[in-house]
C-alpha cells in the first residue's frame, strides 16, 4: 500500500515539474542576470562555501588521524601502574 503511494506521489510530482518547466529554472543570479558584477560575486562565493566545506572534512580528517595515531601509543609509566590485576 505504501509503495503504491509513493510511486504514485513521485510520478504526480515529475508530472508536475514536466508540466511547467519554467518553475524548475535557476533565478537571475545564477543564470547570469542583467548585472555583468554579478557572476563573479556568485563565484566567489560558491567557492569560497567550497572552500569551508574543503577546510572543515580537512580538519575532521586530520583530528581522527590525531585520535588513531594517539591510541596506538603506549601508555606512559604512572598509568600503567592503575591498570595492574590485583587477586
Amino acid at each position: 500500500m505504501r509503495t503504491k503511494l509513493a510511486r504514485w506521489t513521485m510520478t504526480g510530482v515529475a508530472l508536475a515539474l514536466a508540466w511547467a518547466p519554467d518553475a524548475a529554472r535557476a533565478c537571475d543570479a545564477c543564470m547570469g542576470g542583467k548585472d555583468p558584477n554579478l557572476r563573479p560575486a556568485v563565484n566567489g562565493a560558491i567557492f569560497f562555501m567550497l572552500g569551508m566545506v574543503a577546510m572543515m572534512a580537512t580538519g575532521v580528517g586530520l583530528f581522527m588521524r590525531y585520535l588513531a595515531k594517539r591510541e596506538s601509543m603506549p601508555l606512559p609509566p604512572h598509568a600503567e601502574l592503575g591498570l595492574t590485576n590485583h587477586v
